[in-house]
């Protein structure tokens, strides 16, 4: 078999898109088992499964964030078919003086489609800020770099003081969950419930953008991208030392 040198570009983003899969999924197990207690035998519920669950919900949440940024990033540099410029009345000063690839994941997400997509003629847009799917997103990316970076906030909670010390807290109050997601505020306690709100509204957003950019489709989640940059060589003639060793007496286009 012969030959061939190839320059690749990983795509981090397909990874990461299974991975929120598998850690939804393992969050999902530990959460049944965490509803499997008694809730009358407080004293005898194991505080390892309810510390777990969290983790693989709020990684499941940061992975698919992660997931979306990575896809949105790589769409603009594959597919964009005009820049900032035609959308100029739209931006605002600091989307002007900034990079496409620096605006905030809200703002790149909205305006995608209308940077990829030939057929459309700016200003019009696929997503509607308006909408409750879209109002989730944008929560989700606000939630996102409160987890990053968190500062003390107080929350407002009814205790109801108990003689055993395990005492019954109500903390269900409407200023305590985000409006759209109903995603509680302290982060502490996100868990499968609320990754799931993520999980769904984020792969919304990525079969979204599959189906409003023309020549982006799902296969682009799973293909390898390389580029051919020599020609073949004969495995008779050069053996794979001599290629590596001299690598760039080889390539033929940079």
């Amino acid at each position: 078999m012969p030959w061939q040198f190839v320059k690749y570009v990983r795509r981090p983003f397909q990874q990461l898109f299974f991975g929120m899969k598998h850690l939804l999924e393992e969050s999902k197990l530990l959460y049944d088992k965490i509803q499997g207690q008694d809730p009358k035998r407080p004293d005898k519920f194991d505080n390892n499964l309810w510390v777990r669950e969290k983790i693989y919900s709020k990684s499941c949440f940061l992975t698919g964030i992660a997931a979306i940024e990575g896809f949105a990033n790589f769409i603009l540099s594959d597919f964009a078919v005009r820049g900032k410029d035609s959308l100029v009345s739209l931006l605002d000063k600091s989307q002007k003086s900034q990079k496409i690839e620096r605006w905030p994941l809200v703002e790149k997400i909205y305006f995608l489609p209308s940077l990829c997509n030939k057929r459309l003629t700016p200003p019009a847009f696929y997503f509607k800020r308006n909408s409750k799917a879209f109002m989730i997103f944008m929560e989700l990316a606000e939630i996102r770099n409160n987890i990053l970076h968190a500062s003390p906030e107080p929350r407002l909670a009814l205790i109801k003081l108990q003689k055993s010390g395990f005492h019954e807290e109500y903390d269900d109050f409407e200023e305590n969950f985000w409006p759209y997601s109903r995603i509680f505020k302290d982060y502490s306690a996100f868990n499968h419930t609320a990754a799931k709100v993520a999980y769904d509204n984020i792969i919304w957003i990525r079969d979204s953008l599959i189906k409003f950019i023309d020549r982006l489709d799902k296969k682009y989640l799973l293909d390898e991208n390389y580029t051919l940059i020599s020609k073949r060589y004969s495995e008779e003639e050069f053996s794979k030392e001599e290629l590596i060793d001299d690598f760039k007496k080889y390539i033929t286009q940079s």
